[in-house]
């Protein structure tokens, strides 16, 4: 296979040696059933999906570990493990949940009520760590089985948003709830390996309660280099790669078994400031820094033109998305900027990032236009677990991460707007009693219109006060072969890979 021309044949020659390695590892799938190989960038270090919402933990669980509720075509929740929609109270506190009958975890135990209740009863729980308990606090009381077949959910107050996790929630085997290194679902495929630092092999649970699964097996792959990754989907050496770099797609240029996939996910560069302490507690300071960003030049430099420029927090694939809203501008204003910083003496701060190098090289972009405006930044870069216990304890001053709500949230980004709640644990100091009145609606309404309404507020407002303005709304991509089914549209528009539902087609060959 030849080079793309934009690359150099030494640099295309230096992965060779990487597809080599993963075609011997694996020969290509056979159509018509046999194994469904995915390119992921990384493994997570925590295998619970209940601990994590992540797309590197859950994409591999995707296929093991099911929720009370799927999606539709429209995005619309309908039963899986559930027999029928929630039975809820006149006041709102209390759900009452049918399960279907007949459905088996990997081990052979019968589905029933408990797991339902050991799964989130962990989730609600603090000492837990899981990243879904910002969601519980204040509104799970607690869950029984009402019998083998019923799970009753009582909360503290009115709770809309309960059917959204009930749709994004995987339910777990309950002697697996707290465990890390492994998943236990009633799923279509069941894990059956770990081979730390190199992938998860799975294998057709043939006791699935829903239509055969269509493939023998599904191993997901770990190759940390995007353009490896993408080199691998040429060669055929797996049938989809997630992850893919813009500067690796001319790789798969031209090449007839490969589809490209961009689309408008719900991943955020999660940017907001610690309103509550200086220099943040300035809104001129806040709307210089705002105003200085360069996101034309993250946009280029970092995604190749792929993102669309940033504003306030909710992204275009997200509910509350306002596509007219423009409060700044696509490059670095330095006069506005000079403008709001008369009145600041010292026009500093840190910026408090996670390790990786996309998001160092944002920083560093960003970095420069504030540095031409005036204003001396210091970079904090820290690993995921360091970093998180900082954005949870508020000891930062501007921070930024990827973040990804699809898999806790669906089409929203629900727990990105937290930290501009002022009684929120992840609190950022900002004190506006329209928006606390509009975020405490989104989460108690069930009536999905009323909720976008106010999220387009809620996000309008914090972009015009500059206390949330990610750069760039990066999309999604991904690549396929040919010889896999259509991804669906639907699903990566909420970050799913859908892996489960995909069947051999034709022939892939190269």
């Amino acid at each position: 296979m030849a080079p793309p021309p934009s690359w150099s044949r030494r640099r295309f020659l230096g992965l060779l040696p990487a597809v080599s390695l993963a075609a011997a590892c694996s020969s290509p799938s056979p159509a018509g059933g046999g194994t469904l190989r995915i390119g992921v960038a990384a493994g997570p270090s925590n295998l619970n999906p209940l601990d994590s919402g992540s797309e590197v933990t859950r994409w591999i669980a995707e296929p093991v570990m099911e929720t009370l509720y799927d999606y539709d075509e429209r995005l619309q929740p309908v039963p899986l493990l559930a027999a029928a929609a929630p039975a809820i109270s006149g006041d709102g506190l209390t759900w009452t949940i049918p399960l279907k009958q007949g459905v088996k975890f990997h081990n052979g135990d019968a589905f029933t009520a408990e797991h339902v209740v050991a799964s989130l009863d962990h989730v609600a729980a603090f000492a837990s760590g899981s990243e879904w308990v910002i969601y519980f606090l204040g509104y799970y009381s607690g869950a029984r089985a009402v019998d083998p077949n019923t799970v009753e959910i009582k909360l503290k107050r009115p709770y809309g948003l309960l059917h959204s996790h009930l749709t994004n929630l995987p339910i777990t085997h309950k002697s697996f709830a707290d465990r890390k290194d492994t998943m236990m679902g009633t799923g279509p495929y069941k894990l059956e390996k770990v081979s730390a630092g190199l992938g998860y092999t799975m294998t057709a649970h043939r006791g699935y309660h829903g239509p055969a699964p269509a493939y023998s097996g599904m191993e997901f792959k770990i190759i940390p280099d995007g353009s490896t990754r993408a080199v691998n989907l040429r060669a055929g050496n797996v049938d989809i790669a997630t992850e893919l770099p813009v500067a690796s797609l001319p790789l798969l240029s031209g090449q007839s078994q490969v589809t490209v996939h961009r689309v408008d996910a719900p991943i955020d560069i999660l940017t907001y400031v610690k309103v509550g302490d200086a220099p943040f507690d300035n809104v001129d300071f806040r709307r210089a820094v705002a105003y200085s960003s360069d996101r034309q030049g993250v946009n280029e430099k970092v995604f190749g033109g792929a993102a669309i420029l940033g504003q306030g927090p909710i992204g275009p694939a997200e509910r509350g998305y306002d596509p007219n809203l423009r409060v700044f501008p696509d490059q670095p204003d330095l006069t506005r900027t000079r403008e709001l910083l008369s009145g600041v003496r010292h026009p500093s701060f840190t910026l408090t990032i996670s390790a990786g190098q996309v998001m160092e090289d944002i920083a560093q972009i960003l970095i420069q236009g504030w540095q031409r405006a005036g204003i001396t930044v210091k970079l904090e870069v820290l690993q995921g677990g360091p970093w998180a216990q900082r954005w949870i304890s508020g000891a930062y001053q501007m921070i930024m991460n990827r973040f990804s709500s699809g898999f806790t949230s669906g089409d929203a980004n629900y727990l990105a707007l937290s930290p501009a709640q002022s009684k929120s644990v992840l609190s950022c100091g900002y004190e506006n009693a329209a928006v606390d009145t509009a975020l405490d609606r989104v989460w108690a309404t069930a009536d999905q219109a009323e909720r976008d309404v106010l999220l387009k507020q809620v996000n309008a407002t914090l972009a015009e006060e500059a206390v949330m303005f990610p750069p760039v709304y990066p999309k999604m991509i991904l690549g396929q072969r040919t010889g896999v089914s259509p991804l669906d549209p639907g699903r990566m528009r909420i970050s799913r890979l859908g892996t489960a539902r995909l069947r051999p087609v034709g022939n892939s060959g190269g």
